[in-house]
């Protein structure tokens, strides 16, 4: 019997030249797998302009084939549209002490509001420094932005597949964030230039891929 995967989807869009933008599109059929769906866009100025992540209880049918992508795609011609599958790895609650191990559950056990921030960066260490990159991020990374006020969870994942042309990374971080948070300020900045930081960004096959993006809405359990 197939072990079901735990995981997401990040579905990012970029509305055509000539279409108007719009955070609405036919959704694909997947709401079966979604316990929560997040809708943001980009708080960066960057493109992709729009993101909509699926918390999935399942991503093996993503990786299995692409009609879920394929009918996506056909359905929102007015959109140039990629989907990244992700694999979970683990995560960090706002509750969880700065020496308590990583959590394994991976629902959120709070609802990002309209307004509130999520930071997805892309990391792609080399191959033989992977496991530094994990024990960097499960001992010191993730429990410094627990300390970063208004910073709400986290949860890690691995690149496992994807469609479209969305540029990718090995492993990704997930944070959520407040509307008005100290993402940015000193205790954040401080967290980023660490000696051990600085010797991962070193051990890198490419720089990290950042996104910043601002949630507009939020669904549980995949409910329209």
């Amino acid at each position: 019997m197939t072990t079901q995967k735990l995981g997401l989807l990040l579905r990012l869009a970029e509305p055509r030249d000539g279409t108007t933008p719009s955070t609405r599109h036919a959704r694909p059929q997947i709401a079966s797998y979604a316990t929560q769906i997040y809708t943001a866009l980009a708080d960066d100025d960057k493109e992709p302009s729009q993101l909509s992540l699926y918390v999935l209880d399942a991503i093996n049918p993503l990786l299995e084939t692409s009609d879920l992508y394929n009918a996506d795609v056909a359905a929102n011609a007015d959109s140039q549209i990629s989907w990244l599958i992700l694999e979970f790895i683990n995560g960090r609650e706002k509750t969880a002490s700065p020496t308590s191990p990583p959590s394994t559950q991976h629902a959120l056990p709070i609802r990002p509001l309209p307004g509130s921030k999520i930071v997805v960066v892309g990391s792609t260490p080399r191959p033989d420094k992977e496991s530094d990159y994990h024990e960097w991020y499960n001992v010191e990374h993730g429990p410094a932005l627990g300390t970063v006020p208004g910073w709400n969870a986290g949860r890690r994942y691995a690149f496992r597949k994807a469609y479209g042309e969305a540029e990718t990374a090995s492993f990704y971080g997930v944070n959520y964030y407040d509307a008005e948070s100290g993402l940015g300020g000193p205790i954040w900045e401080k967290s980023t230039k660490t000696e051990w930081t600085f010797r991962i960004r070193g051990n890198a096959a490419k720089p990290n891929i950042r996104r910043v993006w601002r949630v507009v809405e939020g669904e549980d359990d995949g409910d329209e």
